[in-house]
């Protein structure tokens, strides 16, 4: 009688141990952010404004009870400024668990502009039109701007008067008084004695403002007054006097 043959050997399956815990840490994860995306204590609750009215909140896009993660701050702080054009700046920030804060400032008015009518306008440094003004209200008047470019939010364009904006700014930033800065060319500015002083561009507004002081002292010893003062020509100015 024949014997019986070996058994044939059955090898145990080996578990890949690592291969299954990252598996499990994987799907751990995906079910722990989708519970938390459904979860109340991580959506949007609360919008606080800083620097404005507490309605700015309404114009931003937010909406409430979304995912704060979900939150698109730079379209948020983009959607503010167009639709509310007097604000300069606009950020929005995740407060985390629950809530958005939004920092604002305004625009601030630089000069006074006229419009049709003789209406005037303020405008401030980079040449954004502001809302009608009771008068020119004691500011620096802006001129050699077309009436008919002048209008609540309109932006004014050009080198010369954005050059002429920061003159003012400039000779505010001095605590120089004058009346009236005409865009160029020439950039002419007027003081509240009636003066026309001829300006170069492109200089340095201290040093030039030094000039014009000792000018003005040295005519005001001699009694006289000036219709104009060209000081285009570096150490070279030209005055005309007052008949």
């Amino acid at each position: 009688m024949a014997r019986p043959g070996p058994r044939p050997v059955r090898r145990r399956r080996r578990l890949h141990w690592p291969r299954l815990i990252a598996t499990a840490v994987v799907l751990a994860a995906l079910i722990g952010a989708w519970q938390l995306e459904r979860s109340p204590l991580l959506r949007l609750q609360h919008v606080d404004v800083r620097g404005g009215r507490q309605a700015l909140a309404s114009l931003s896009g937010l909406r409430m009870d979304e995912p704060m993660w979900s939150v698109n701050t730079k379209a948020a702080a983009r959607d503010l400024l167009r639709r509310a054009p007097y604000l300069r700046t606009a950020v929005v920030l995740r407060q985390w668990p629950q809530t958005v804060e939004i920092e604002v400032q305004r625009r601030v008015p630089l000069a006074a502009v006229a419009g049709r009518g003789g209406t005037f306008y303020g405008v401030d440094a980079s040449g954004r039109i502001l809302t009608p003004l009771a008068g020119t209200q004691g500011m620096t008047v802006l001129g050699g701007v077309a009436a008919g470019q002048v209008g609540s939010y309109r932006d004014l364009r050009g080198t010369q008067v954005l050059a002429a904006l920061d003159l003012i700014a400039e000779l505010k930033a001095q605590r120089f008084p004058v009346s009236q800065v005409v865009a160029g060319p020439p950039l002419a500015v007027y003081l509240p004695s009636g003066t026309e002083v001829l300006w170069p561009e492109g200089t340095n507004v201290p040093g030039t403002l030094k000039e014009l002081k000792a000018i003005e002292l040295a005519l005001k010893k001699q009694g006289v007054v000036a219709a104009s003062i060209d000081l285009r020509v570096a150490q070279r100015p030209l005055v005309e006097l007052r008949r």
